[in-house]
C-alpha cells in the first residue's frame, strides 16, 4: 500500500531498477553504458553524485540526469531519496498481496517473473529474425565463453538434433580455423550464435563484430546487462539474471535457447523427425540407452 506521506518518492528502488532493466536494450549508446554501470554498481551508489558517476563511467554529467529523467527520478536528489527509501522503508520483497515473502520465496517469484519475460519475448521482431536465421543458415556456429560455455555446447548439441550443420565454435581451441572460408558466399550464408553473461568475456562483442564484418548472421543471446548486442548484432535475447540468487541465475538463458531449439525444429518438422529417429535409433546401436 502506497504511504500517505510525502517523505519517500511513492515509486520504489525496485521499480526504478526494474524499468532501467526494461528500457536498457533501447537506450541511446551513453545512456545504455551508464545504465549498465548503475545495475553493475547498485550496492554503491549512495556513495555517487552526478558528477562522479559521470567521471566514472566516461560520460558527461548532462547524461546522468537526461538517464534518470527519463527513469522519472528527480536526478540524483531523486535517486538518492530512493535509495533511502529501499534501506529504511522496506525490508524484503513483498508479493502481490502486500504481504513480505521470505527469501526463498521472493526467488521464486523472479524466477517465475524470468521465465514470463522470455516467453513475452517469442513475439517480438528480434525472436523472428533470430529463429529466421538459425533455420535458414547454411551453417550455424554456436559460442559462449567462461562460466556459459557448458549452457552454449549444450545449446549446440540439442540444435544439432533439429537442424544439421550446427558447430560448437571455440575461438581460444581452433583460432576460429572454421572461419577460413574459400568464398565470401559461404560466410554470408552462416549464423553466429553467441551466448554471454556479465561480467562479459573481453571476446564476445570481438567476435560479434568479426562475425558481422564476414556478413554472417549474428544472434546474441545474453542477460539484461548486455548493452553492446544490440548495437552489433541481428538479433538480441535478453535473459533477466537478477533473481536474488547468491550468482546471477541462467535459468532465462536456458528457456530462451530452448525455445529456439523448439522453434528451428518446428520451420522444418518432417526434416527434424527425420533427425530425431535417426539420432535414437544411434544411440540404440551404440548401447547408450
Amino acid at each position: 500500500m502506497p504511504s500517505g506521506f510525502a517523505s519517500y518518492p511513492q515509486v520504489s528502488f525496485e521499480e526504478f531498477v526494474r524499468k532501467l532493466e526494461e528500457i536498457l536494450p533501447e537506450l541511446p549508446k551513453q545512456e545504455a553504458k551508464l545504465a549498465h554501470s548503475i545495475l553493475l554498481n547498485l550496492g554503491t551508489l549512495s556513495l555517487e553524485t552526478g558528477k562522479s558517476l559521470a567521471v566514472k563511467v566516461g560520460v558527461a554529467e548532462v547524461t546522468v540526469g537526461r538517464l534518470l529523467r527519463r527513469l522519472g527520478c528527480n536526478g540524483m536528489r531523486g535517486l538518492k531519496q530512493l535509495l533511502r527509501q529501499q534501506y529504511s522503508v522496506y525490508g524484503n520483497l513483498p508479493d502481490r498481496s502486500g504481504e513480505v515473502l521470505p527469501a526463498w520465496e521472493a526467488v521464486h517469484e523472479a524466477e517465475i517473473a524470468v521465465v514470463t519475460n522470455v516467453f513475452q519475448q517469442t513475439t517480438s521482431p528480434d525472436w523472428h529474425v533470430a529463429t529466421d536465421l538459425l533455420s535458414r543458415a547454411t551453417e550455424v556456429y554456436v559460442s559462449g565463453l567462461q562460466s556459459v560455455r557448458g549452457i552454449a555446447e549444450d545449446f549446440s548439441r540439442r540444435l544439432s538434433l533439429a537442424r544439421s550443420t550446427v558447430h560448437y565454435l571455440s575461438p581460444h581451441d581452433g583460432m576460429l580455423g572454421e572461419w577460413l572460408e574459400d568464398e565470401a558466399s559461404a560466410a554470408r550464408d552462416s549464423c553466429l550464435l553467441l551466448v554471454d553473461v556479465v561480467p562479459y568475456a573481453s571476446e564476445s562483442s570481438e567476435l560479434a563484430r568479426l562475425a558481422r564484418r564476414q556478413k554472417r548472421g549474428c544472434i546474441v543471446v545474453s542477460d539484461e546487462y548486455c548493452h553492446w548486442s544490440r548495437e552489433i548484432a541481428n538479433a538480441a535475447i535478453y535473459a533477466p539474471s537478477r533473481t536474488g540468487l547468491f550468482l546471477e541465475s541462467t535459468v532465462g538463458l536456458v528457456v530462451a535457447l530452448s525455445l529456439l531449439v523448439d522453434a528451428v525444429a518446428r520451420s522444418d518438422k518432417t526434416g527434424s523427425e527425420r533427425r530425431l529417429a535417426q539420432w535414437k535409433t544411434n544411440a540404440r546401436k551404440l548401447g547408450l540407452f
